[in-house]
């Protein structure tokens, strides 16, 4: 299938997997699945709030996750970026990672997930640690803002870790908000790869708290961790 959306980077990398050539690009039509399936395969097993609900033990759990991601790409399908092996065609390879954000707005309502968190404990579980995590910093009135591109998750596939496609990922970000006139772009990085990640593209924290001292607050437990939960912003970025 030929793509007719927007390409972000092209960019070729060696990694432990040995040598790649890849295309960060707006997720073409006709392959939601396999980005969902992205989700449901190592988000929902390596994320640190995704682990600490429990969402992977749980069938249920893992169904309503699903119903959330594929109804929230479909409404928004130009806020999901993918990355795809590039053989220099046309042709939108395999999926090897993909992204998703969405806009949000200083008066939006809040989301209203009540109906899904009573199919599942595990996911009701999820949406409080969403809550309390959201609830300690308003980046609309610390940056000054009145939207921005807020992160949903980022998710690289085993196979090609160690590219640097989590980084290129942010980038791109930041050349959406340039592209679309959006003064932000920012995510709660809860992991440390994606904490370095983001530094590395230039990313700067906005606010940080101790995920040892949350756990005690909250009765909740997090394994293998980096110190401190980051909530990091950055700029638009110009398009090559």
């Amino acid at each position: 299938m030929a793509f007719d959306t927007r390409v972000w980077n092209k960019f070729i990398a060696s990694g432990k997997n040995g040598y790649g050539k890849f295309r960060i690009q707006d997720m073409p039509s006709g392959r939601l699945d396999e980005v969902i399936d992205l989700f449901m395969k190592y988000f929902i097993l390596e994320e640190t709030w995704h682990k600490a609900s429990g969402i992977h033990k749980s069938e249920s759990a893992q169904a309503v996750a699903r119903e959330v991601w594929t109804n929230r790409i479909a409404t928004h399908q130009n806020n999901t970026l993918i990355c795809c092996v590039d053989d220099d065609s046309d042709v939108v390879g395999e999926i090897v990672g993909a992204a998703l954000m969405n806009i949000a707005k200083k008066d939006d309502p809040e989301d209203d997930f009540s109906d899904l968190a009573g199919k599942s404990k595990e996911f009701a579980h999820l949406l409080r640690i969403v809550e309390i995590f959201t609830s300690n910093y308003d980046v609309f009135k610390e940056q000054q803002i009145d939207s921005l591109y807020d992160d949903i998750g980022v998710v690289v596939h085993p196979k090609y870790r160690g590219f640097g496609i989590a980084q290129k990922f942010f980038n791109a970000r930041r050349k959406v908000c340039q592209a679309e006139g959006v003064p932000l772009t920012a995510a709660w990085m809860s992991t440390a790869g994606s904490q370095i990640a983001a530094a590395r593209d230039g990313w700067e924290v906005a606010y940080e708290f101790s995920y040892e001292e949350f756990g005690k607050e909250n009765g909740l437990t997090f394994d293998n961790v980096p110190p401190t939960c980051k909530y990091m912003v950055a700029r638009p970025l110009p398009i090559d």
